[in-house]
């Protein structure tokens, strides 16, 4: 049996036991039962569900393990932890936690993020002990929908006028395609083909390491329109080399999307006299863009990495000309013709 230890909030060190044996390839199986400790119970199934992850989600879900569920549960069993428990836990979760930025509460959002995990840990044990999740039953909390607070054309050359020299085409770039912060932070030059006229998304940079994009979508060519041509090729002048990134930092470096985001991008807006929003609005800058210029929604998607236009209609549908701003004219005449 090996021993373990997990730890809990405030330095406390929990022991756990793992009870494992050896398969025929040597290596470990381990079975989770209902009086197992959530403690030992959430190690194990980090270890084993944690495969292929990007760091950023296991740094995560590490965190809401240390911050907020080992410390609530973490001595339990499993067999203690019931529907009532969770809701408890949640309510505490929520009232005794400040947001961010001041909010007085943590936001029904992250709470939602750390009961997913909760919930996630006790299917598993439910799946391998056949009885039933006590998280199964747990609804989430509703959320607010992030607004979609798209940049103007001119408002994106107020931001590219008032970012420094080397970030000048790494804005404009976001706004014409639409690149995600660990695609375009991670975009090299071999990805960019300008006789075929593409740029392949085929790699993210995330905290530091490359690893694959967001989901089997976003891995995807992105055709090179005129504009972005004319992007890629300026920053070809700085940067360009074999295999080197394409965006870098003042001193040759990959660009961080957190020291970006907290250090650049507030005074690149302050400079250029717009009001804050994420860096994530170059996104929603690029598909709005697209849709009023009258592109196919189905090509949209693609240059954006999407499934299908699901996601398009849902967000983006009073941004799309005459889709919303008919104020029912259209069906009034509808009408009027099929009563004639």
């Amino acid at each position: 049996m090996e021993r373990s230890s997990v730890w809990l909030a405030d330095g406390v060190e929990l022991a756990a036991d793992f009870r494992a044996e050896e398969s025929g390839d040597g290596s470990s199986v381990l079975h989770l039962q209902e009086d197992d400790s959530f403690a030992l119970v959430a190690r194990t199934w980090l270890r084993t569900s944690s495969v292929g992850w990007r760091p950023s989600t296991v740094g995560t879900v590490e965190g809401i393990l240390r911050t907020h569920l080992l410390p609530a549960f973490g001595r339990l069993a499993l067999s203690a932890i019931t529907r009532g428990e969770i809701l408890a836990f949640r309510a505490r979760l929520v009232r005794e936690n400040a947001g961010r930025q001041g909010a007085p509460q943590l936001s029904p959002a992250r709470a939602n993020r750390v009961i997913a995990v909760l919930r996630q840990i006790l299917a598993e044990t439910a799946l391998q002990s056949g009885t039933p999740s006590a998280g199964a039953a747990v609804l989430p909390l509703q959320e607010r929908r992030h607004a979609v607070r798209p940049f103007s054309w001119s408002e994106v050359e107020r931001l590219i006028a008032a970012a420094p020299a080397h970030l000048a085409q790494y804005v404009r770039v976001r706004c014409l395609s639409g690149l995600r912060s660990g695609e375009i932070n991670g975009l090299r030059w071999d990805q960019v083909d300008f006789e075929a006229g593409l740029v392949s998304i085929t790699r993210a940079r995330v905290e530091g390491l490359e690893v694959l994009p967001k989901n089997e979508y976003s891995e995807r060519d992105i055709p090179l329109t005129q504009p972005l041509r004319a992007a890629l090729a300026a920053q070809h002048a700085l940067t360009g080399s074999a295999d080197g990134y394409v965006f870098q930092t003042g001193r040759g470096r990959p660009i961080d999307t957190s020291n970006f985001a907290n250090r650049d991008w507030p005074a690149m807006l302050a400079k250029a006299d717009l009001a804050h929003r994420r860096p994530y609005q170059t996104r929603h800058t690029a598909a709005t863009l697209m849709l009023a210029a009258g592109e196919d929604p189905q090509w949209i998607a693609r240059v954006l990495g999407h499934a299908d236009c699901q996601m398009l209609w849902r967000v983006y549908s009073r941004h799309i000309p005459n889709l919303t701003r008919r104020d029912g004219s259209a069906f009034e005449a509808a009408l009027a013709r099929l009563a004639a």
